[in-house]
């Protein structure tokens, strides 16, 4: 039978727990609690005495509501809310008799000073972003001036989003490296043809390494749209730029027979005499077993 009443007993703690929040090591009546929105949170308070509850700067209070609303004062300033215990004044009828020894019903006020019984109610805050729950108690003995809510759910969000910022930081560090490498010039033999007015566009030098083709322009240049040639069709080729020296270089993400640049009317044909004569033993990989491709928004 004790056994039995054991395990009542604990049962009924575990399903009326509450957060009973940490006093400091410096005042046992500055005290914090860690935020979940299962748990109630205790707030003892004293008659005479202010408590306020701090949320998280980011939050502002909207909405707040109380089981007796008569005997509390409740002032929400941003993420500041400040509980006040408040007398509760009432409306009494008693008998008087006068001097003829009439009597009449009165109405009298009566001011009820907050008790820790009748005074014991809970309270609803709902903020921006989140929603507490507090139960109000009225205790002399272990009052409560301040609670303050620090958040370890969104710790731990904030820090697996400053990781992934690093990651992503780190992998896009690795993926400018890899399309700004120095690259080893292997071929050099291209011949351009330049039409008409197209001067504008025409690359200072033209080279592949084997697996990228190179051209140089200087700042007097305007770079153009790639495309490949081959089988007598025109298509866009994938580009990026990096900056050797006093050239911006359009580097292609790879070796063609034939390149076409246009700009308008303006026409460049290139032609890679020393395509396929050097070719390298292994295919350069520049990020994770991955081709790295960067899009260039050409000049139209």
């Amino acid at each position: 039978m004790i056994k039995l009443l054991c395990i009542l007993f604990i049962t009924a703690l575990e399903v009326f727990a509450l957060e009973i929040p940490k006093g400091s090591s410096l005042d046992r009546r500055i005290t914090s609690a860690p935020y979940d929105v299962n748990n109630v949170i205790r707030l003892n308070a004293k008659v005479g005495f202010v408590s306020v509850v701090e949320f998280a700067k980011e939050e502002n209070i909207v909405n707040m509501a109380t089981g007796f609303s008569e005997g509390w004062d409740l002032t929400a300033k941003g993420n500041l809310l400040f509980v006040t215990p408040k007398s509760l004044v009432t409306k009494v009828t008693e008998i008087e008799t006068n001097e003829k020894g009439e009597t009449r019903e009165v109405e009298k006020d009566r001011t009820i000073t907050p008790n820790q019984f009748e005074w014991k109610t809970n309270l609803v805050v709902s903020t921006n972003l989140s929603m507490y729950v507090f139960e109000l108690n009225l205790n002399g003995d272990s009052n409560v001036f301040k609670i303050s809510f620090f958040y370890p759910d969104r710790e731990v969000a904030k820090l697996d989003k400053l990781v992934k910022q690093m990651e992503q930081k780190s992998e896009e560090a690795i993926v400018d490296a890899a399309l700004n490498r120095v690259s080893v010039p292997r071929n050099w033999d291209f011949y351009m043809s330049v039409m008409s007015n197209s001067d504008s566009i025409t690359p200072n030098y033209a080279y592949d390494d084997g697996v990228f083709t190179y051209l140089g322009f200087d700042n007097t240049k305007t770079f153009p749209s790639v495309f490949g040639y081959d089988d007598k069709q025109e298509h866009i080729l994938n580009t990026h730029i990096k900056k050797d020296g006093n050239y911006d270089v359009l580097v292609i993400q790879k070796i063609m027979p034939q390149i076409v640049l246009r700009s308008g009317s303006k026409v460049v044909g290139i032609v890679n005499k020393g395509y396929a004569k050097n070719p390298v033993e292994k295919t350069q990989e520049t990020s994770n077993d991955e081709m790295v491709e960067r899009i260039l928004q050409n000049a139209k």
